[in-house]
């Protein structure tokens, strides 16, 4: 059982440095898909935006673009469902209250992160779509045990 936890750990902070290089500091600068490329980097200056939903808003109304911005809305979400996994792989006991502060608290880190390092802008709506990944991560994690747990009558 301890064992089981160990790794649980080690994989929680390996993919957690992968994720801060890959969305605080851009790892990815350019993702090729045919003839279409997408630039992750560059420069990154502006206001940041402290009001929910405005940039949500831009990307659904297609303002930078459909493609740019469900790429953004999708990526900002799933690559943190992770997170929400392992964490609860972790701490077993995590209840979705603690996993909404963790989620909370994860989106925040990033984009404070981002705006300390000036390597990005701070989004509001970036802290709400990762602690969303964050929490799809728990709630798979609460189904997946809720099957294999067994059953008590």
């Amino acid at each position: 059982m301890m064992r089981k936890r160990w790794i649980s750990v080690v994989a929680l902070v390996v993919y957690s440095a992968i994720l801060i290089r890959v969305v605080v500091f851009k790892a990815m600068p350019v993702i090729r898909i045919g003839y279409l490329r997408f630039r992750f980097s560059g420069q990154h200056t502006g206001e940041p935006n402290l009001v929910p939903f405005r940039t949500l808003t831009s990307y659904l109304h297609g303002r930078s673009g459909h493609l740019i911005g469900m790429i953004n809305l999708v990526g900002n979400i799933a690559l943190f469902v992770p997170i929400g996994f392992l964490a609860s792989l972790v701490y077993r006991r995590m209840t979705w209250q603690t996993a909404l502060m963790l989620a909370v608290a994860v989106g925040l880190a990033m984009e404070g992160m981002e705006a300390v390092f000036r390597v990005g802008i701070f989004d509001v709506d970036d802290v709400i779509l990762n602690a969303l990944g964050v929490m799809i991560g728990y709630g798979v994690f609460a189904i997946v045990e809720g099957r294999m747990r067994p059953r008590l009558r």
